[in-house]
């Protein structure tokens, strides 16, 4: 169905068809039965059975309005796996209490509260539906772990393309959160922030199915890895789309 995507449905359908390996959604203008296969997992995700919060659910592209322009390039609302998400962090070993971490397109927060499993300066998540960024600041406000080292986090109700960045040091997230439109815009913005202060930035994107576009508007910064990510065995049984791994990829911008 593309009657809701208007004169570019088209051309948002064929840019998702090319990732028709993508874990987060392969086209947002779904069929019935697309959608019914991925509802075949537990609509509870564990780390929401855990933590009591509100971040589980696969909510379509089609399914997500602001009112917007940008609405027409969503992909989807889908959790990133906890375990993945730590792994990736894990892996930067910075002095995380100079760095804000920040997460473009955080749609129920899942991401922000993972995160603040490092005792990062400030954790912000940047989300233009209403509907999410409401369930990110409950869970935000109602979530509580033995674990949990950094307690300032904001869910910001804003359009990630006019996001002003924070100063000083910056870990950046994506996971698949825009079609390449809108994703354009939001490189662009960070390289005009990096113009007015340049610093130390790493940008992780997972489920990069528009890579490419990176390196085209932010040349400055280098690849340092590409990895694949394996699933834990009950975030796997949990995975609507029965993945059970997830490609990202992190470039760096030393300043």
């Amino acid at each position: 169905m593309l009657v809701n995507r208007g004169p570019w449905g088209f051309c948002v359908l064929a840019a998702q068809k090319v990732g028709q390996r993508l874990n987060l959604v392969k086209v947002a203008e779904s069929s019935t039965e697309q959608k019914a296969a991925a509802t075949v997992a537990r609509p509870v995700h564990p780390f929401d059975e855990e933590y009591g919060t509100d971040t589980s659910g696969l909510i379509w592209g089609e399914d997500l309005t602001s009112g917007h322009r940008n609405d027409l390039w969503s992909t989807a609302y889908y959790g990133i796996s906890p375990s993945l998400l730590t792994d990736v962090i894990s892996s930067l070993n910075l002095h995380w209490e100079r760095f804000t971490f920040i997460d473009l397109g955080s749609g129920k927060g899942r991401a922000l509260l993972v995160a603040s499993r490092f005792p990062f300066r400030k954790i912000i998540g940047v989300e233009f539906i209403p509907q999410l960024s409401e369930a990110a600041a409950a869970n935000i406000t109602k979530f509580s772990a033995p674990w949990q080292a950094c307690r300032n986090i904001e869910a910001i109700h804003g359009d990630a393309t006019e996001f002003a960045y924070p100063s000083g040091p910056l870990v950046l997230y994506l996971y698949n959160p825009f079609l390449a439109p809108v994703l354009k815009k939001c490189l662009k913005q960070l390289a005009k922030s990096l113009e007015k202060e340049p610093r130390e930035i790493y940008l992780i994107y997972a489920n990069p199915s528009f890579e490419k576009l990176v390196p085209k508007y932010l040349p400055k910064m280098k690849r340092e890895w590409e990895r694949t990510f394996v699933f834990t065995p009950e975030e796997a049984a949990a995975d609507r789309f029965g993945s059970q791994q997830e490609r990202v990829i992190l470039w760096k911008y030393s300043g």
